[in-house]
């Protein structure tokens, strides 16, 4: 999916550009690495801008590149919605009722959406009346809300005519190899993730032993000393006690990763399901998450590791670690209430409204049909403005 004109973000090398683009910021030392000759060819490298703010805003100026960026940004350029929406909304007299924990949607004796059942942050319940109820609780939440509102109209769940409520669980597969070098890569600075991206294995080749492809990002490395030194212990780079600190100022900003990501199939044997058994401080059953990495993923990744190592090498790093797939992936919830035109074979219709109810909205990675081998943020962001401009546009006609 090309979101590029949607975001602000340059295009990718096989789409033109309908508008000027968003400013880059200059390549750090970090990458500077990454642009020598190396597999993959050094032109599928493509620089990415930070996720910097787009609107037209008093509240936001341009990158600086200073990072780490995870823990918010204190120019106001990351692309957040703390920065570019919110404020606008809340000015417009929009209510944020944060702290709050949905239990289940609930419907009239004509099957139509009137409000929601949610308890505060100290446990008391309330009932939200609603002529229009928006899920944006990505790939588990949305499920578990949606498997958990259940009525007379709709007795085994809501919005699961089709099935397929909970179905098609995806994640991205990730793996990561990180390159050591004698150079300091000021690695530590800037935004963390997707720097510069490479999409040269990202389709199908039938020479390949897998479907669809891949793509390779560099990712900073030791964006903060703590997690440095914890992964460095981790992985035995960086020994507690004798040692340390010597270990520690070797690795410490002479690193940089590159993350292989994924393009995750749909399969249906992966769910979310409700626990019959564990719930959460509220009483409210948890999300039971059943999944299974696939042959073709595990394909997927052994290749991209490898050439991950190829680019590293290349590139000069004097030593190189790293494989997949990464036990602490996961973070890319997508797939478990799919969008498509017929009512058999997905939960929303092409602007994201539920087939069986007419004013429920789904705007979440969980309306994605496939994971795409990027990251999806982008994309949920285009999709989200989409599915509002389209709300607005049927106003007339919307639950028809």
């Amino acid at each position: 999916m090309c979101v590029a004109h949607a975001s602000g973000a340059p295009p990718s090398a096989s789409t033109k550009a309908k508008s000027r683009p968003c400013p880059e910021s200059p390549t750090p030392s970090s990458l500077r690495p990454m642009t020598r000759p190396a597999p993959p060819r050094s032109g599928s490298w493509t620089a990415r801008p930070p996720c910097a703010a787009v609107l037209r805003s008093s509240a936001t100026t341009q990158c600086k590149n200073l990072g780490p960026c995870t823990s918010g940004c204190a120019q106001g350029a990351k692309s957040s919605t703390d920065i570019t929406y919110w404020p606008v909304a809340l000015r417009a007299g929009v209510e944020l009722r944060t702290r709050c924990r949905v239990r289940e949607i609930t419907v009239n004796a004509d099957g139509m959406a009137d409000g929601v059942w949610y308890y505060d942050e100290d446990g008391e319940e309330h009932h939200q009346r609603a002529e229009v109820v928006v899920l944006a609780c990505n790939g588990v939440g949305t499920p578990r809300i949606l498997l958990n509102s259940t009525s007379p109209e709709f007795p085994d769940s809501l919005a699961n005519s089709s099935g397929l409520v909970g179905k098609n669980l995806m994640f991205h597969p990730v793996g990561f190899v990180q390159g050591l070098f004698e150079d300091r890569l000021d690695s530590h600075m800037g935004p963390q993730g997707c720097c510069m991206l490479s999409n040269e294995f990202y389709e199908t080749d039938p020479e390949r032993d897998f479907v669809r492809g891949y793509m390779m990002q560099i990712v900073r490395g030791g964006v903060w000393p703590w997690s440095t030194a914890m992964l460095g212990a981790r992985s035995g780079t960086i020994p507690w006690g004798p040692g340390h600190h010597e270990a520690f100022a070797r690795r410490f900003d002479h690193t940089a990763n590159i993350g292989i990501l994924c393009e995750d199939l749909p399969e249906e044997h992966n769910t979310v399901t409700l626990d019959p058994e564990l719930v959460d401080s509220d009483g409210i059953p948890a999300p039971k998450i059943t999944y299974t990495l696939s042959e073709n993923s595990r394909a997927m990744l052994e290749h991209g590791v490898a050439r991950a190592k190829e680019a590293m090498l290349a590139a000069g790093a004097i030593e190189v670690t790293g494989g997949g797939p990464a036990r602490q992936a996961g973070w890319h919830l997508l797939g478990t209430a799919r969008m498509g035109d017929d009512p058999e074979t997905s939960v929303v219709n092409s602007w994201g409204r539920s087939h069986d109810v007419k004013n429920l909205f789904i705007v979440d990675g969980s309306i994605f049909v496939t994971s795409g081998g990027v990251n999806p943020t982008s994309t949920i962001q285009a999709l989200a403005l989409y599915i509002a401009d389209t709300m607005k546009k049927n106003l007339a006609n919307l639950f028809d």
